[in-house]
C-alpha cells in the first residue's frame, strides 16, 4: 500500500503542479498534513516550490515535482511502456507496411485498450448501463484511469483527478484515447473526453451519454451502424 507521502507524490506528479490546499481536498487530507509531507519531499529533493503573485496580497505557493519526482512517482509509465511494447512486437510486416508512425501508433493503442479491457471484463457484468459504469470505474481504478464518478443530466461522468503519464499526455494524444476507449470498450457505450489535466483543467473526465437501458444493452457495433 502506498504511504501518504507517495501518494502526495503521485498527486503531484500527475497534476504537474498544485497549491496545498488542493492536494489537501483531493486526498481528503488536512492542510498540515499535506504540507509536512511536501517538507519531507522538498528536503529529499523530489519536490519544490515557487510563489506565484497575483496583484495585492500574499503569494501563493505552488508545489512542483523535480525530475527526480517524476521519476520516481507514477508507475502508469511502467504499465503504459510494457504494453505498448507488447503492442508494437505482436505486429508484422503487413500491420506496418504502407502507414506511417501515427497510423502504426492508433493500432498499437486500439490493441492496447482491448487488451485491458480484456483483463477487466469480468468485473463489469451489470445490464443497466450505470450498473457497468459503477463497475468500470472500480475496475480501472488500480489501473489510474478512472478514480470517480457521478450522474448528470446529460450522462454519466467518470473522472480521473492523477494523470498517470502527464509527459507523454502532452505530447501525443495517444494516451488519453487508451484510456478513453478502454472505458469505451468496458461500458459499451460511446464515451467522449471532454477534459484533461494537461491543457490545465482539475480532472481528466469522460462522458457516457444517458441512453435507455434497452438499447445499452445492444452491442455497440450494431448501435453506430
Amino acid at each position: 500500500m502506498e504511504s501518504t507521502k507517495d501518494q502526495v507524490l503521485q498527486l503531484l506528479s500527475g497534476r504537474g503542479e498544485a497549491t496545498v490546499a488542493t492536494l489537501a481536498n483531493t486526498l481528503g487530507l488536512g492542510q498540515a498534513t499535506v504540507r509536512r509531507h511536501l517538507d519531507h519531499l522538498r528536503v529529499e529533493g523530489l519536490a519544490d516550490v515557487r510563489a506565484e503573485r497575483h496583484g495585492v496580497g500574499r503569494p501563493a505557493y505552488v508545489f512542483y515535482p523535480t525530475e527526480a519526482g517524476e521519476e520516481r512517482a507514477p508507475d502508469g509509465y511502467a504499465r503504459l511502456l510494457s504494453r505498448l511494447y507488447q503492442g508494437l512486437a505482436s505486429l508484422d510486416e503487413r500491420d506496418v507496411r504502407g502507414r506511417d508512425g501515427v497510423a502504426v501508433l492508433h493500432s498499437v493503442v486500439a490493441g492496447t485498450a482491448e487488451q485491458i479491457a480484456h483483463e477487466h471484463e469480468a468485473e463489469v457484468d451489470a445490464i443497466s448501463l450505470e450498473g457497468r459504469v459503477g463497475q468500470t470505474s472500480v475496475a480501472l481504478r488500480n489501473e489510474g484511469i478512472v478514480d470517480g464518478w457521478r450522474k448528470e443530466a446529460d450522462g454519466y461522468h467518470l473522472t480521473n483527478s492523477d494523470c498517470p503519464y502527464r509527459m507523454a499526455a502532452q505530447t501525443s494524444h495517444g494516451p488519453c484515447e487508451l484510456d478513453r476507449r478502454t472505458i469505451e470498450l468496458l461500458v459499451d457505450a460511446p464515451v467522449r473526453q471532454v477534459s484533461r489535466i494537461v491543457d490545465g483543467e482539475p480532472v481528466c473526465e469522460y462522458v457516457v451519454a444517458a441512453i435507455h437501458d434497452t438499447d445499452a444493452a445492444e452491442p455497440l457495433e450494431t448501435r453506430q451502424e
